[in-house]
């Protein structure tokens, strides 16, 4: 039994083809199917299915739908010979079937095996690509409408494309050119602007001595480039243009096996240095390298989020994990700070920051309009597809801004570093990253002063750390400036921070500075098109003032004159944006650093 996606929705059965009724019942079932052996729930299902143009009594139509997928699904069995079943699970159903047995997914993990180098052999790599070449029978949900299956489409089209060149490449190097000048003309017809394709195609022309063809097929693609985008071709392609033009692909084919170099591929390094002051996260970093290096191949990107206070070192967590984690991904390391959390510029679009990373990988002449970004998003997932790719996000706002960034299909793996959760992105791993033990502030503080000048007045290295709340950004402040202060006793500088008019002063040293890094979540919600959000801000300031560590609900109520429900949604707004602590349901709590940096705001508020 399978179950096809990657055409029109179809089920395969032993005797032939299953007749599982209309369109919109194909689509309930490819909806189901994408998830294999997972729940999808009710509203997943009715947004895949309609979309905006939802029935009035979406439950009832799917629960319609269900139950006669469910009868005809009975019929069949899968390759185990045990039946299939799609059940009811919490909110939702789950159809109980073999991923394996959705060619969607069994696309996946034949593209994995057929990827150059990962312990397979020629003959399997071939075998695995033809295999997946044949599960593709035309566009991917090709019976069904509407956002969701336009979606898939753009999605799956990257690894489509990768699929292609990888089994045309080996075909060429088989001496199969006939093969691939077949195929590609069709699979060119869905995907006009695949320049690695149209590039195979040249060259498969070329090795059946059919050159005018091959120029021709450089005209059509440029003139389509030209109109729609006003650029060139991409370098590959135009200097496999004019090695054509020289003759030196001019040689037809003489059915002995070629030799047919791949395009030439970049491996970019970009991860920041890795700190040599590392210190504690012992139960942090084991989480991140597991998730990030699977045992045994998948058939997804894995997707980590950091999330936690300013200052905490989400990114010195994230890039020690990444620089770990290296081996796992030959293809590269990529790293873009989206300015998240900076005071001084914009957040990074998505657009912005697709086409920093196409630049990186090759791609020139990007220049997409922020309306573009699914295409720009279709043409990152096309040219990381099949490559083993790190990819480390630093600084997210949220999870709309990163979600055009991830890399689709088996082999890569995305690090995402923010301020709050990025539940908005679905299955992601979160880590939450609190501060260091006093044990490890004071050994990350010795690093940096030497482990004799902290030895000789332990009580006021304690007390530093402890002043700096075990802030990894507060304690390399306050290394540096005892580094360049060689005179100073620790004493001196414990006293300086002790003094809270003067704490937020002595955490500045070299443009770096913790009131910079608090002010990136406070301008956000501050500087926000949303006035409730500038009434979170201004509510931020106000519960600066009160003496009391802890709040409760009630108390902050009474400080906020608010009702206790409309103060319970700014107060975990506060929290989500990692301006407040809670420890248990309706007690809440504000560090002291947070505390002056709010006071400090509210007094300049009182000044104007």
């Amino acid at each position: 039994m399978r179950i096809r996606l990657l055409g029109p929705v179809e089920v395969e059965a032993a005797d032939g083809p299953l007749d599982v009724g209309p369109r919109q019942r194909r689509a309930v079932l490819a909806a189901l199917a994408m998830d294999a052996g997972t729940p999808v729930s009710i509203d997943t299902l009715t947004e895949r299915v309609w979309g905006p143009a939802a029935p009035d009594a979406p439950r009832s139509a799917l629960y319609a739908h269900v139950a006669r997928l469910r009868r005809a699904l009975a019929q069949v069995q899968d390759d185990s010979g045990r039946p299939i079943s799609l059940s009811r699970h919490g909110d939702g159903y789950v159809l109980n079937v073999d991923r394996q047995q959705v060619d969607l997914h069994r696309l996946n993990q034949l593209i994995d095996t057929g990827r150059a180098g990962i312990r397979t052999s020629d003959v399997e790599r071939i075998a695995a690509l033809r295999e997946a070449m044949d599960l593709w029978r035309g566009d991917p949900l090709a019976t069904l409408a509407g956002d969701w299956a336009n979606r898939v489409r753009r999605s799956v089209a990257s690894q489509l494309i990768s699929l292609a060149a990888a089994w045309s490449m080996e075909e060429l190097r088989l001496g199969n050119p006939e093969a691939v000048v077949d195929r590609l003309g069709r699979i060119l017809g869905s995907y006009p602007l695949a320049e690695p394709l149209v590039a195979l195609q040249m060259r498969a022309l070329c090795s059946m001595g059919r050159t005018p063809e091959a120029l021709q097929s450089y005209v059509d693609i440029r003139a389509q480039i030209v109109d729609q985008f006003g650029a060139e071709p991409g370098p590959e392609l135009r200097n496999l243009h004019v090695a054509i033009l020289r003759g030196e692909l001019d040689e037809p084919h003489s059915g002995t096996v070629a030799t047919v170099s791949a395009p030439v591929r970049q491996v970019p390094r970009q991860l920041p240095a890795d700190i040599a002051r590392f210190s504690g996260r012992h139960d942090d970093l084991p989480p991140l390298l597991n998730w990030l290096n699977p045992v045994g191949t998948t058939d997804s990107a894995p997707v980590v989020s950091i999330y936690g206070a300013a200052g905490v070192g989400k990114s010195t967590l994230a890039i020690h994990a990444a620089h770990k984690l290296a081996n796992r991904y030959p293809d590269g390391q990529l790293y873009i700070d989206l300015r998240g959390t900076s005071v001084d510029a914009e957040p990074l679009t998505p657009v912005d920051a697709l086409a920093r990373l196409l630049r990186t990988l090759g791609v020139s002449s990007v220049n997409c309009a922020p309306e573009q970004v699914d295409e720009a998003a279709a043409q990152f997932r096309s040219v990381v597809a099949g490559r083993r790719l790190l990819l480390v996000l630093d600084n997210a706002v949220d999870a709309a801004q990163v979600r055009p960034l991830l890399p689709s299909g088996a082999g890569c793996g995305t690090l995402v570093t923010s301020r709050q959760p990025l539940a908005g992105l679905g299955d992601v791993s979160q880590l939450r990253v609190g501060p260091l033990t006093v044990a490890d502030a004071i050994a990350l503080l010795s690093h940096w002063v030497g482990a004799e000048r902290v030895a000789a007045e332990p009580e006021a290295a304690a007390a530093i750390a402890e002043w700096c709340e075990c802030l990894p950004l507060a304690l390399r402040i306050v290394g540096a400036r005892l580094v360049a202060r060689p005179g100073w006793p620790l004493a001196e500088l414990r006293d300086r921070l002790a003094d809270e008019r003067r704490r937020l002063d002595n955490l500045e040293f070299d443009g770096v500075g913790l009131r910079a890094s608090m002010a990136g979540s406070y301008d956000r919600l501050c500087g926000s098109a949303d006035r409730s959000e500038r009434a979170i801000a201004e509510a931020f300031k106000l519960l600066g003032t009160s003496p009391m560590t802890e709040l409760s609900r009630s108390t902050a109520a009474r400080l906020l004159a608010r009702s206790e429900a409309h103060t319970e949604r700014i107060l975990e707004r506060l929290v989500d944006v990692q301006l407040l602590e809670t420890s248990a349901p309706g007690s809440y709590r504000m560090g002291e650093l947070l505390r002056l940096y709010a006071r400090e705001r509210f007094a300049g508020l009182q000044e104007k």
